[in-house]
């Protein structure tokens, strides 16, 4: 998995500060999702399920480490980093058990931000295996995007290895059409066709048992 493989959910309140900030986050990740204030950036989490969290503390209707904590109460492993001003060094003293993976004192640069982010990507690959059991005698190869099926080798292509993640990172939970499209077609509006026609290919390339359709509401994995 890389950079460029993830989703952040970047909470900020000041306008030119987010602009600049998600500028240089743009060049590293897959997707950002801006978020304005603490509430937004609950509501975004649950919709969006992002890698890896920069939450500024001081923000509107709840801080940063407010929405950490209510986070933290389901969710103990998606990597975090905390912006904060040196006048709030005390306050951060208290937030060792909501699992910081890295604090960002205010004004940081491009370079310190990029350390930040691979360090939650260390993170997220520790805590994915190399190869996935999906099924017996179906494996799944995160780095090298393949499945192997009965000892036959097939690589997956962009979308499917997208959406095979997305669905992986969300098991057992159901993860609805909506939030597939958005992180696998983020700038345009697909087609059912070739929505189902993804699914029909990638379930030919695993199992047709699978991937299962909850109707009207999305895809789960069913792994062995």
């Amino acid at each position: 998995m890389k950079l460029e493989d993830l989703i952040i959910l970047y909470a900020e309140d000041e306008e030119g500060i987010s602009q600049t900030v998600g500028e240089v986050l743009e060049l590293y990740v897959n997707r950002v999702i801006y978020a304005k204030d603490g509430q937004e950036a609950l509501e975004l989490y649950s919709i969006y399920k992002p890698n890896i969290l920069l939450l500024d503390i001081c923000m509107p209707k709840l801080n940063g480490l407010d929405v950490l904590k209510t986070i933290r109460e389901t969710d103990l492993f998606t990597p975090v980093i905390i912006m904060t001003a040196h006048t709030e060094q005390d306050y951060l003293l208290n937030a060792v058990e909501l699992y910081i993976t890295k604090y960002l004192v205010k004004p940081f640069d491009k370079h310190a931000l990029e350390d930040a982010l691979n360090k939650c990507l260390d993170l997220i690959s520790t805590k994915l295996n190399d190869v996935i059991l999906l099924k017996e005698n179906i494996t799944y190869d995160i780095k090298a995007k393949s499945i192997e099926k009965e000892g036959k080798k097939t690589i997956l292509n962009k979308k499917e290895s997208l959406l095979l993640n997305l669905l992986l990172k969300n098991t057992p939970h159901i993860v609805s059409y909506e939030e597939i499209e958005y992180h696998l077609w983020p700038d345009i509006s697909v087609s059912k066709e070739a929505f189902k026609s993804l699914i029909k290919d990638l379930r030919k390339k695993t199992s047709k048992d699978l991937i299962i359709n909850i109707s009207q509401t999305g895809y789960k994995l069913e792994k062995s």
